[in-house]
């Protein structure tokens, strides 16, 4: 929204976007997506996941590069429906628990949610680059923008058709006999999925490791059933909380860094595309660390925790420190706390469920849509939707602020309660002589 806006070429200008409508734009994306993340994601239990996985690469950057044709309120508007419609689904939690152990998704979500952050580094680069050729071939930076964009993503949508493997019991494409058994035992070493039998092969045990012809209907009642139990599962709705919080602060970092940096001092457009890296390149680099860390340790909680606290006392910094470069560090720090936590908390949710994938689809898919609902907060209620907490942002700053400590409340919560559990289950095993429960990842 700021690209090449002192010569009066950027978005809102030039397609008559008021702030209030460039909002509503905003929002409208999450409506979308919270409306669609629980069904795509059971569509995605079902069929191959690495196709549905490049639908929604595909359709999304088809419609980001119609983007570029903006020029009143109400194309923006239903852009931004389609893309919410298209792009739900797209988390990886469902996918990462197909192939890696409970300890190992963590990292794997993480690098995935790298592309956040690192778009947000090489997006101020390539913004900065792009303003240069505004005008150009009778298009404003913004749309050479969308159109580069959208071209690139549709390349990479395409080739995930042939490069992303599916799952393991169906991957023959990539993997021989010998090797997907491999990967099945390994996995069921901490799922009980498989086990071996008199005749020396290894089979399946668990619900919704089925052959793939054996496969339920989308939307099946059993399906639809397993919806109905996760709503009912006052831990999925802590996991909810949870996430909410730094989806909503990490949405305000989206949308508003190059906002924030602008208010911060008297830059041009240019300088405020490349002073937006910085956090972005930190973020992403704690994001890599801490899920490392939280995977070779196997601890979810006390990295939350940790995460959410930092975030909180960087929205503070940033908030009321006076001096510039004091106000920065602390947009540093909130980018570095808040980054890692939302890859952490959407493992934890993916590892807390032991049952069939469409149970850990129900599961994400709601805890991914209500989280949804602090990006739309954000967009409506903080930083350009609150017009009186400018130029410092101290209101929107500080709900986010609190809105992370109440994600590390949540988070000691889970532990405590998950612990409790563990300890039950440990229990039961004593009395029935190990009955080889997998444990919940505290």
């Amino acid at each position: 929204m700021t690209m090449n806006k002192q010569a009066g070429h950027d978005l809102a200008t030039t397609a008559g976007l008021t702030a209030q409508e460039n909002n509503i734009g905003l929002g409208l994306f999450y409506v979308a997506y919270i409306l669609f993340e629980v069904p795509s994601n059971l569509i995605m239990a079902r069929v191959n996941p690495a196709f549905w996985i490049a639908r929604i690469m595909i359709t999304w950057s088809i419609v980001t590069g119609c983007m570029a044709a903006i020029s009143a309120p109400w194309h923006f508007y239903l852009l931004r429906v389609l893309l919410g419609i298209f792009e739900a689904g797209f988390w990886p939690a469902l996918y990462t628990t197909l192939w890696y152990k409970p300890n190992e998704i963590s990292s794997r979500i993480g690098v995935t949610y790298l592309a956040g952050p690192v778009s947000g580094a090489f997006g101020g680069l390539i913004s900065a680059a792009v303003q240069l050729i505004d005008t150009k071939g009778n298009l404003y930076g913004w749309q050479w923008l969308f159109v580069i964009s959208g071209t690139l993503s549709i390349i990479f949508g395409i080739a995930t058709i042939w490069v992303l493997p599916s799952r393991p019991e169906t991957s023959k494409r990539f993997l021989v006999e010998e090797e997907l058994l491999l990967i099945r035992q390994r996995l069921a070493t901490t799922e009980d999925e498989i086990t071996p039998s008199n005749d020396g092969h290894s089979h399946q045990q668990q619900e919704g490791a089925r052959h793939p012809t054996e496969r339920k209907s989308v939307f099946s009642s059993a399906d639809l059933g397993e919806v109905r139990r996760q709503i009912a599962d006052y831990k999925v709705w802590l996991f909810c909380v949870l996430y909410f919080t730094p989806v909503m602060a990490a949405t305000s970092l989206g949308y508003f860094v190059p906002r924030i940096v602008q208010e911060i001092g008297s830059y041009t457009s240019i300088q405020v595309s490349l002073m937006s890296i910085p956090p972005y390149v930190f973020g992403g680099l704690m994001v890599y660390v801490l899920t490392r860390c939280s995977d070779r340790f196997q601890d979810r909680g006390w990295f939350i925790i940790g995460c959410s606290t930092a975030s909180f006392v960087g929205f503070a910094i940033l908030s009321f420190a006076k001096p510039l470069g004091a106000r920065y560090f602390g947009l540093m720090v909130v980018a570095g706390g808040t980054y890692p936590t939302v890859p952490l908390s959407m493992a934890w949710t993916a590892n807390y469920k032991k049952g069939n994938s469409v149970a850990v689809a129900s599961a994400t898919g709601i805890v991914s849509s209500v989280a949804n609902f602090g990006a739309l907060i954000c967009t409506f209620a903080l930083y350009s939707g609150w017009t009186a907490d400018a130029p410092r942002y101290v209101g929107s700053n500080m709900i986010n602020g609190a809105a992370m400590l109440l994600a590390a409340a949540s988070a000691l919560i889970l532990k405590f309660r998950l612990g409790k559990l563990n300890r039950q289950m440990e229990e039961e095993e004593d009395v029935a002589d190990g009955s080889g429960k997998r444990k919940y990842l505290l």
